[in-house]
């Protein structure tokens, strides 16, 4: 059965994608934390225009497809954004194009000297195979959805390579492409994406090897930055949703409070002198 669309906020912004086996082929997602790792897009509809954050991987085409026919029309007015020009936040990308009118492509920041693969980078591909330009954004800019609607384009440090989030005022909704990533699946259909009530305790350990495994790099690096700049994010923001690249979807506010929580407890733990830091296996 195709996985179907799931509606976050009513007519307004939906789930799509689908699910990968967590067998170790996943660069990504750290073995044996998850049967299914979920591989997210993120549509956002209002009026008869939208944007699409992240198609995903080529994999998943025929249902991301499936699922963008049954929430828009050949008619309506499609964006994209990429939070990162990765293969799995891009390959699908070609296909959304073909059959859907998609009238503009964002991306974040500049041309970055890593943004290829097969020695021909996304944007060049997009160029030459579809005559359609990447419209770089900078952090602080905002991209319209709609009438009335438009989201705000925020840059991280909490990254690899070039990644940017982005933040929806009417939704409450950030956009974390590969961080807050805590949590796979443990089956392949979906039902359980939205996590909406915090466990009653943290696997930190396994929380720690989900989001090291992506960002390794963080371990060694000092944590005092990182923190301060999620702090900020959380206090300027009325983030209601987090809607990660990867993993679960985590929705409420008390329940993004517990994410954010685990979050900074995590970072805690990085810096050069982290041997005589400790992550607690639980809670």
């Amino acid at each position: 059965m195709t996985s179907q669309p799931i509606e976050l906020v009513a007519g307004a912004l939906y789930a799509v994608g689908d699910a990968a086996p967590n067998d170790g082929r996943l660069s990504w997602a750290a073995p044996g934390t998850s049967t299914f790792e979920p591989v997210n897009a993120f549509l956002l509809v209002e009026g008869d225009r939208a944007l699409l954050i992240d198609p995903g991987v080529a994999a998943h085409e025929r249902t991301l497809l499936h699922q963008l026919e049954q929430v828009i029309g050949p008619e309506t007015a499609l964006s994209v954004f990429c939070t990162r020009f990765e293969g799995d936040c891009v390959t699908a990308l070609g296909p959304v194009i073909r059959d859907f009118n998609v009238v503009s492509i964002f991306g974040g920041g500049v041309s970055n000297p890593f943004d290829f693969f097969e020695d021909v980078s996304p944007a060049q591909q997009i160029r030459t195979d579809h005559r359609i330009e990447i419209l770089r954004k900078k952090s602080g800019d905002t991209i319209d959805v709609g009438p009335g609607r438009s989201v705000h384009l925020l840059s991280t440090s909490l990254r690899v390579l070039t990644t940017f989030w982005l933040f929806d005022d009417r939704t409450g909704t950030l956009f974390t492409s590969d961080f807050f990533a805590y949590e796979g699946l443990d089956h392949a259909d979906r039902s359980d994406l939205v996590r909406d009530t915090a466990p009653a305790a943290f696997d930190h350990a396994a929380a720690a090897r989900r989001l090291f495994t992506k960002v390794d790099w963080l371990r060694l690096a000092d944590p005092a930055p990182f923190v301060e700049e999620l702090d900020r994010l959380f206090a300027t923001y009325d983030v209601r949703t987090v809607a990660p690249g990867h993993g679960r979807v985590i929705v409420g506010r008390d329940t993004v409070r517990s994410y954010y929580e685990l979050s900074r407890e995590l970072l805690l733990t990085c810096g050069p002198d982290r041997s005589t830091r400790e992550v607690p296996a639980h809670g």
